[in-house]
């Protein structure tokens, strides 16, 4: 029988940070979702990350049910909320894993402290790269009708059929809740202003540590074309995987092969 997930809360500079916690072992694997997410777009990912390691994920400030409010919307800020978040659970040796977004920010935090990163994966990341599609940070954020959003959530998928009233309803019950809306504008506007202006790829070239980049070649909202770019100018540590029919929620969309790839890649 699978072991329960188990949902937790604890405090980071005033920020009440939900967070998931399953498995045991040395090998240390933390999740980091995208803009607009939460732990629970790895809900497909969970069991299978956590027969062998030790799994940690987290709702970043002002997304899913931790505090609505944060302190630094930077990506080098969130980076360093996070970092704080392995202190508090003493973890000095992390294959991170980073969605969209969450790469970025896993990105900074290897820059920032590359003793405590063991590897990096980057899903769909941002940061390899200037042209994201700002029109979809900016539908996420405005839009107000099931009509409105579906049409943004659409974009996330290969398959837009996978697009669900219920998740529709979910994301909209979301940014009804106090705070939501200004935090998210916060968040997309400084971080498509770092985007436009630091390529954090230029930094990982040179790197040792091993890096595994997985993309889906219909990805909408960060092209295909920044992982295949930095894979060609990056060294013998690099790995890249490019799924088929699958869109930025490549992690989602062909879950099982995603979870085999991180597991030959981090064990």
């Amino acid at each position: 029988m699978g072991q329960s997930p188990q949902y937790m809360f604890t405090e980071i500079e005033g920020i009440q940070v939900r967070y998931y916690e399953r498995g045991s072992g040395d090998s240390i694997i933390l999740l980091l979702h995208g803009f607009g997410g939460d732990l629970d777009n790895w809900m497909f990912n969970f069991g299978t990350l956590s027969e062998k390691n030790r799994l940690f994920a987290l709702d970043l400030p002002g997304h899913g049910k931790s505090t609505k409010t944060i302190n630094d919307p930077s990506i080098k800020g969130m980076g360093e909320f996070v970092n704080k978040f392995l202190a508090i659970h003493n973890l000095t040796s992390v294959n991170i894993v980073g969605h969209s977004m969450g790469g970025a920010i896993a990105i900074q935090m290897f820059l920032d402290r590359p003793h405590i990163v063991k590897s990096l994966t980057l899903i769909g990341s941002a940061g390899l790269g200037k042209n994201i599609n700002r029109d979809y940070l900016i539908g996420f954020v405005e839009s107000k009708t099931p009509q409105e959003m579906t049409l943004v959530l659409q974009q996330l998928f290969a398959d837009e059929s996978l697009v669900s009233r219920q998740l529709v309803e979910e994301i909209l019950n979301y940014k009804l809740m106090d705070g939501v809306e200004s935090t998210l504008k916060e968040i997309s506007e400084t971080f498509f202003a770092i985007n436009q202006q630091t390529n954090l790829a230029d930094n990982l070239v040179d790197s040792f540590k091993p890096i595994l980049l997985i993309w889906g070649r219909e990805d909408k909202i960060i092209p295909v074309s920044h992982a295949q770019n930095f894979y060609a100018a990056a060294g013998k540590n690099v790995e890249i995987k490019i799924f088929e029919s699958a869109g930025h929620m490549v992690h989602m969309e062909k879950a099982s092969e995603v979870n085999q790839c991180l597991i030959d890649f981090i064990n």
